[in-house]
């Protein structure tokens, strides 16, 4: 397989969800990333700082910094310290997210099942085995023995 495949599917894969996404942005007056972000939070409760979200949903910083200002200034998060640790933020979604994160999760399930007609349950399934060992790839690739970012 040749890498430019995956960058492919990738990228066409984000464009074709950030589409499917549009009316719900454009019904609530939210970009792209500020929608992203919330619904991140929203399906991963426990990864709820803005550093997971940098992390693992690979919004860059300053990117994801500018869409939780916009969401705290707009009511749909709050920022809570951390009990244990004071210099960690925990985002925590509020009741007025409600109707977005609904719409949006419904968006999603739309999307998923849209990507997936016509491929069996078994072919899903292997598809998810090779994705995690392209995953447990990636992360060797670019983590070394220390857990340094290569």
């Amino acid at each position: 397989m040749n890498p430019i495949d995956l960058i492919f599917i990738s990228t066409k894969t984000m464009k074709a969800y950030e589409a499917f996404c549009q009316p719900v942005c454009k019904k609530f007056q939210l970009n792209q990333t500020s929608f992203d972000v919330l619904m991140f939070l929203a399906n991963n409760p426990k990864y709820n700082t803005a550093r997971d979200i940098c992390e693992i949903r690979g919004i860059r910083t300053g990117i994801a910094s500018v869409a939780v200002d916009f969401l705290v200034s707009n009511g749909y998060l709050l920022r809570q310290s951390d009990d244990i640790d004071r210099r960690i933020w925990r985002l925590l979604i509020t009741e007025k997210s409600a109707p977005i994160i609904q719409e949006g999760r419904a968006v999603q399930q739309e999307f998923g099942k849209r990507l997936t007609h016509g491929i069996s349950e078994e072919e899903l399934a292997a598809y998810t085995q090779i994705i995690q060992k392209f995953k447990e790839n990636i992360l060797a690739i670019t983590h070394n023995k220390k857990g340094e970012l290569l």
